[in-house]
């Protein structure tokens, strides 16, 4: 029997090759893009679930409140925190310390190359599940001066042969022995670095409690129960720190690192890569929903032409049962060879796709790429899953609507009863499938427009043709020598030195003064420099002076941003006492505000410091029109007054564009799906139009010949399609700014969603849905009506 089934689908769809084609196009490309969609949502979640316990791992996070009621949360704590929750908290089974990332010059034979790491205990590796290739992972970061590389940079230096006990040299100063080699670290890793080294002694020793100033990890026993721990925690916290109120701690759980970092008000926010990982597996259902929505408005409209062999298969005793088995055959054939097509399409985009979400491809191991692995059961099984529910789905009210078809009626040539009710259900269904496109392109217009928006907005200062470089392997004494060098090279614009690369900051204080009252404290952000900050990095003077080295108190002077003087409720800020980090000066200048941070933040308050020699970077302002020489310059000028150490520059633009690399990534998914979705209802909305188009042939032809012109025969065939699209804007339009809204709430700084958003979407919606129809419809206007009404 299903032999038979089979044989007699294979027939069916081969005789109709027109439908059988656009079908399998709408279900492949369909098919197609709600796996790439799923790759990337799988990949997404499967961040740092590669450790082996990292249902247990967690994170001490501090919530800094201050007494206006507002919350900062970071990922910092005291240092001496570490021993303490080990010796007093049971349910914590092991704990490490983790430094902010370092960059030190690596030397080796005759190759001189900064490379990027961290610090760390010897519990990190027993926490984390970190592959140690090489050495001993029960004494790898015990010992002083040791280091534990990953295989890229083990690779770099030593080929082929075994790193352990080989040595580094370190800033040309210290000795550094290899004691192990771990596995590259994949990229779905929320911890990155090229090296781990232990904790030198005097880094260790800090025992102030009120200074937040390292990352700690830790590791709960099976049993423990998370709010126990945090309130244990908090207890000792409160035994060290009795008199400050203004601080909590709380355990943050790997999995959420990655999806759900966005705090506020000392809470989790709710927005974050989890909300994109949701948006697009809703776009995913969508997207079949469309292509499925495609196989049931093709197959019940060709249920008239099928309707005489309904009734001749019943007649000749067939039972309802065995019909809808035979339709739902064709169904599951369909969306088979449907399924074979959309592999060969994944197979065929995933290089284009990792090279379009900036994932690596070309020359990259495979574990590390946005890939399907189809000898993996679990993927197999979710995916022939998948096939069969799109079959089912697809195939079973066709195939009951079929089935159901009165034998004495349909041979007789009289319309089915339910015929009025399949039209209704068509237009529905265009309808749901215009919604859901005109839903993606309405928001993929809104993401676009909102990251032109971060592209173009005033920052505060300029941050193009900028460069900077880390200035922590350069002798102190050689640093204002080698600024006074590149001063005098062509091109260079201006110089000057910061903390901070402008992305981030570096750190945050609380300022006193006289006078200063509860709800005037207000944490602001550290930003050190020198006298040439303002000038290179472009930022506006409001108020008061700049500073000069010839006041030799401007070292203990600051500049406030405005939001400073907002915050700490100055009247007259010039001149006004302060306090900062216990040094006493004076405001001298106000600021302009400036982003500082990315803007999902607003602007905090900042403090500028006249310190160059509490600065670790060094920022030069090159002439736009001749970068590449001017850079070659100061490499060479740099090489002469600091030899053997390399001249690694970044553009701070790139940095910037860096720190939006998730916004790009959803506007560039968004925008292909969008289209995609988009075609997917074309191809359903043509097929609709050829078969309207060869039901009304003899129409057209009568139309024809009583006078009509090509142009009111189009309109009689495209206008019943463009209504559904009109009614797919009006219910997309509210569903979309609704949500986009709520999108753009992420961001402190946004577009506005205009209303010609709308009136664009509209648009090319109905210009598409236009021009997919009138094909067929100009095709059966030029059509001679002589032979249309032959048989008549």
């Amino acid at each position: 029997m299903v032999k038979n089934y089979l044989k007699i689908a294979w027939r069916n769809l081969f005789r109709h090759r027109n439908y059988t084609l656009l079908n399998i196009a709408g279900l492949a490309i369909g098919l197609a893009s709600a796996v790439l969609i799923l790759l990337w949502v799988n990949y997404e979640v499967s961040h740092d679930r590669f450790h082996v316990r990292h249902d247990r791992i967690y994170r001490i996070m501090l919530n800094l409140s201050s007494l206006s009621n507002e919350t900062q949360t970071y990922d910092a704590v005291p240092m001496p925190m570490a021993d303490a929750i080990k010796a007093n908290i049971p349910g914590i089974e092991r704990a490490t310390r983790y430094s902010w990332g370092e960059r030190s010059l690596f030397s080796f034979g005759d190759k001189s190359i900064i490379e990027e790491g961290r610090a760390a205990e010897p519990d990190f590796l027993k926490i984390f599940s970190f592959e140690l290739l090489k050495g001993n992972p029960a004494t790898a970061l015990t010992e002083p001066n040791t280091l534990v590389l990953t295989q890229r940079l083990a690779r770099k230096y030593f080929g082929d042969t075994n790193p352990i006990g080989k040595q580094i040299q370190l800033e040309r100063a210290e000795t550094y022995r290899v004691v192990g080699v771990i596995a590259d670290i994949s990229p779905n890793s929320s911890l990155n670095f090229g090296y781990l080294r232990p904790f030198r002694t005097e880094e260790l020793q800090s025992t102030d409690w009120g200074e937040n100033n390292i990352q700690l990890f830790a590791l709960l026993t099976p049993e423990a129960s998370l709010t126990t721990v945090q309130a244990q925690l908090q207890r000792i916290v409160q035994r060290q720190l009795p008199t400050l109120k203004d601080r909590t701690y709380f355990l943050q759980p790997l999995n959420d690192w990655y999806l759900r970092s966005s705090f506020k008000n000392g809470k989790y926010s709710g927005n974050g890569r989890i909300v994109y990982v949701w948006l697009f597996s809703l776009v995913a259902v969508l997207i079949l929903l469309i292509a499925g929505i495609n196989f049931v408005n093709l197959s019940t409209a060709r249920a008239t032409q099928r309707a005489k062999e309904v009734g001749v298969r019943k007649v000749a005793g067939a039972s309802q049962s065995r019909l809808i088995g035979q339709f739902l055959s064709e169904s599951f054939m369909l969306t088979g060879v449907a399924g074979i097509v959309a592999i060969g399409l994944v197979s065929t985009a995933l290089p284009f796709y990792n090279e379009l979400i900036e994932k690596p491809y070309f020359g990259a191991p495979a574990e590390l790429l946005i890939s399907i692995d189809w000898y993996n059961p679990r993927y197999c099984i979710a995916y022939v899953g998948i096939l069969l529910l799109l079959g089912l789905a697809a195939g079973l009210y066709p195939a009951f609507t079929m089935s159901s078809f009165q034998p004495a009626r349909v041979l007789k040539g009289l319309h089915d009863k339910n015929g009025q009710n399949t039209i209704w259900l068509r237009k529905s269904l265009v309808v749901v499938q215009f919604t859901a496109s005109i839903l993606l392109l309405i928001g993929t217009m809104i993401i676009y427009r909102q990251i032109q928006f971060i592209q173009n907005i005033n920052l505060g200062f300029q941050k193009d043709n900028l460069i900077y470089f880390n200035t922590g392997n350069i002798d102190i004494s050689n640093i204002e020598p080698i600024m006074e060098s590149f001063a005098q090279i062509p091109g260079v614009q201006g110089l000057t030195r910061s903390n901070t690369d402008f992305l981030s900051v570096a750190r945050a204080v609380y300022p006193n003064w006289p006078g200063q009252t509860s709800r005037s404290r207000a944490l602001a952000g550290i930003l050190n420099g020198d006298e040439h900050l303002l000038a290179t990095m472009g930022i506006q003077l409001k108020a008061g002076r700049d500073f000069s080295s010839s006041f030799g108190t401007d070292s203990a002077n600051v500049l406030l941003n405005e939001e400073a003087v907002k915050r700490f409720g100055f009247k007259n800020p010039v001149g006004h006492p302060i306090t900062v980090d216990g040094i006493s000066g004076t405001v001298i200048g106000v600021v302009k505000d400036f982003h500082l941070t990315s803007i999902h933040s607003r602007i905090e308050p900042l403090i500028i410091r006249f310190q160059p020699l509490e600065t670790q970077l060094l920022f030069a302002r090159i002439d736009g029109r001749n970068v590449s020489g001017t850079i070659e310059t100061l490499e060479q000028t740099y090489q002469k007054l600091n030899p053997g150490f390399p001249f690694n520059f970044i553009f701070l633009d790139q940095g910037y564009d860096w720190m939006y690399r998730s916004e790009r990534q959803v506007g560039t998914l968004a925008k292909w799906f969008a289209g995609l979705a988009l075609f997917i209802s074309c191809l359903g909305i043509f097929g609709l139009a050829t078969f309207t188009a060869q039901q009304r042939t003899k129409e057209i032809g009568v139309r024809k010949v009583m006078g009509a012109s090509i142009g009111s025969i189009v309109g009689l065939l495209s206008r019943d399609f463009l209504k559904l699209v009109l009614i797919a804007f009006v219910i997309a339009a509210p569903v979309a700014w609704y949500f986009m809204s709520e999108w753009l709430q992420n961001f402190e700084y946004r577009t506005d969603i205009h209303w010609w958003v709308f009136l664009v979407a509209a648009v090319m919606a109905v210009t598409i849905a236009f021009a997919t129809v009138s094909f067929q419809s100009i095709k059966a206007a030029l059509m001679n009506p002589v032979k249309s009404l032959r048989s008549e």
